[in-house]
């Protein structure tokens, strides 16, 4: 008990340096780091994809041209130009989700690079001395024991900095961001489906009005005439899903933004603070 309440301290620290040297070596941070890594960046894969097949689905929508044709009056319509500032939305996000699958391919490289089998036996040797230094007082100086203990604590910083992000992220991600990104997402694939869905219906109708004589179109029944030309309805179809989409997009953007940019960001100011403080401190005066 004596020897407890007089090391009370060193022991504390002692369990520390060896939890750090034992996550270090057997890469339990690390397994978590990769894994929720390698989700962000299907997400962020997968999400990058639909805002492309957008873009293109909006593209050939934009360029299509329904002819109406009733009693023989000419009349060419090109109602997917309402998509245009959608398009130019689906653009931009393209953009900012190449950024976040750049940041998460990075930030996957750096995690194998500092769990790799050199880093890590660096770093637990390190700690190992750090242990040496806290029961053997004597035999070095002062000097000695703060660069040691100054190098050892700026490679636990890099050892462990890519994977307490990377779980941080994920955290944040299922708690707050998770329900906004699987909503957005669905609501994206179906807006990709309504589109394609319209963009059929209107070259099949500029079939119809091209190719059938007018006064075979005036026989058939008057409703199925006025539903094939139904050009209005389609036009407010079209207004909504422009507004589904900005709606969506935006929601996606701050989703990605905060996981892969912003958080990232934050865990690297802390980082520099932490190695700035590191190299201005004295473990022992």
């Amino acid at each position: 008990m004596r020897f407890l309440k007089a090391n009370y301290p060193r022991l504390i620290i002692t369990a520390c340096l060896l939890l750090l040297a034992f996550a270090s070596v057997t890469n339990l941070l690390d397994n978590f780091g990769e894994k929720y890594t390698d989700e962000g960046f299907k997400r962020s894969l997968s999400a990058f994809a639909i805002a492309k097949g957008l873009n293109g689905l909006i593209s050939v929508v934009q360029g299509t041209e329904v002819a109406v044709q009733p009693a023989g009056v000419g009349l060419i319509m090109t109602p997917g130009q309402i998509l245009d500032p959608a398009n130019d939305l689906i653009e931009r996000f393209s953009w900012v989700m190449l950024l976040c699958t750049t940041s998460l391919g990075i930030q996957a490289i750096l995690l194998k690079m500092f769990s790799s089998l050199y880093f890590s036996s660096v770093v637990t040797a390190s700690l190992l001395l750090m242990v040496l230094f806290v029961w053997n007082d004597w035999r070095y100086s002062v000097r000695m024991k703060n660069v040691i203990y100054r190098l050892a604590a700026f490679l636990i910083i890099l050892r462990f900095f890519i994977p307490v992000m990377a779980i941080t992220s994920e955290g944040i991600y299922n708690a707050f961001l998770e329900s906004k990104y699987v909503e957005s997402k669905a609501q994206l694939e179906q807006s990709n489906e309504t589109i394609s869905s319209l963009n059929e219906e209107n070259q099949e109708a500029n079939i119809e009005a091209l190719e059938v004589p007018w006064y075979e179109s005036l026989s058939k029944n008057f409703s199925s005439a006025v539903d094939a030309f139904d050009v209005d309805k389609r036009v407010e179809q079209l207004k909504k899903e422009v507004d589904n989409l900005t709606s969506y997009i935006v929601d996606l953007i701050v989703v990605f933004t905060m996981q892969t940019i912003l958080l990232p960001l934050v865990f690297i100011w802390l980082a520099l603070r932490l190695i700035k403080a590191n190299f201005s401190f004295r473990f022992f005066n």
